[in-house]
């Protein structure tokens, strides 16, 4: 009897790690990212709803990259598999937390901001339309919402922080990647969300304080000369109370969802831990 070997699954075989909402690998020079919705990177390899936001996930990049190269390119995509060029460089967080020149620091967060407002010219015509009313973690009061009435829509990269930026070596440059989800939006909301991911950098290790290693002001200078627009700073604050308020509901989740023995010392530090977060965080609006 004539046995026949299984085919071969390069992309199957691979060992990944479980991230929130991915699983990674990397070989060959590839960065692996599984779409995840399940424990099993195989199931999910195969699943039609992982390819669908993997899919997603492949064109908003081709595109976003087309804009700027800045914006890493995947190399192809393998049902629910993107497939990225490994970068070997530090993430821009882990940069700004290591005891770095301050000259290291400003020109990493100029190229993002100089990247944003690039970014913020693309036709974002053929993007869905966010819905303020209903996709937000901090309903817009009257005031609030008179106010985007008025404003022009823009791309809007819901994924753009600190930790979504990785340092490629031979080319000496930033490259962005995972924006989560391409919109029709206001461009304060993307931001809003890069300063809120620099306030909380120091993370739980250090308290509940924001830090304080850039300019704001200075971050959107730089935002401004090249954007489409300047941004609303009544808008602004709002996105980043809004921004505060995402990373809370998440943290929130995240603790009840603890074992037992420790989840009620973990919600309690968490709601204080956010308390104090909103109110050094009013201190720096614009």
């Amino acid at each position: 009897m004539i046995t026949v070997a299984p085919p071969v699954d390069p992309i199957g075989d691979l060992a990944f790690r479980r991230r929130k909402e991915s699983w990674v690998a990397e070989s060959g020079g590839c960065f692996y990212k599984v779409v995840r919705r399940s424990n099993d990177p195989r199931r999910d390899l195969d699943d039609p709803a992982c390819a669908a936001i993997a899919t997603r996930e492949y064109d908003d990049l081709c595109f976003l990259h087309a804009l700027d190269p800045a914006v890493c390119r995947p190399t192809r995509i393998d049902r629910a598999c993107v497939v990225y060029p490994t970068l070997t460089g530090p993430d821009l967080r882990t940069l700004l937390l290591r005891a770095s020149t301050h000259a290291t620091h400003a020109a990493a967060l100029h190229s993002a901001m100089q990247l944003l407002a690039h970014l913020h010219h693309g036709d974002a015509g053929g993007h869905p339309l966010k819905d303020y009313r209903r996709e937000n973690f901090l309903p817009p009061g009257p005031a609030v919402l008179a106010r985007m009435q008025g404003r022009p829509r823009t791309l809007v990269i819901t994924g753009f922080e600190a930790r979504n930026f990785r340092y490629d070596k031979p080319r000496a440059t930033w490259r962005f990647f995972d924006p989560h989800h391409v919109w029709r939006g206001y461009p304060e909301e993307d931001f809003a969300r890069f300063v809120v991911s620099l306030l909380m950098l120091p993370g739980r290790r250090r308290g509940p304080r924001t830090w304080a290693g850039f300019d704001r002001f200075r971050l959107l200078g730089e935002y401004e000369a090249l954007a489409p627009a300047r941004l609303d700073r009544p808008l602004l604050n709002y996105f980043l109370d809004e921004k505060l308020a995402m990373r809370r509901f998440h943290a929130l989740r995240s603790a009840h969802r603890a074992a037992f023995a420790v989840r009620p010392i973990g919600v309690a530090y968490t709601r204080f831990y956010y308390q104090r977060m909103q109110r050094a965080l009013a201190l720096q609006h614009f």
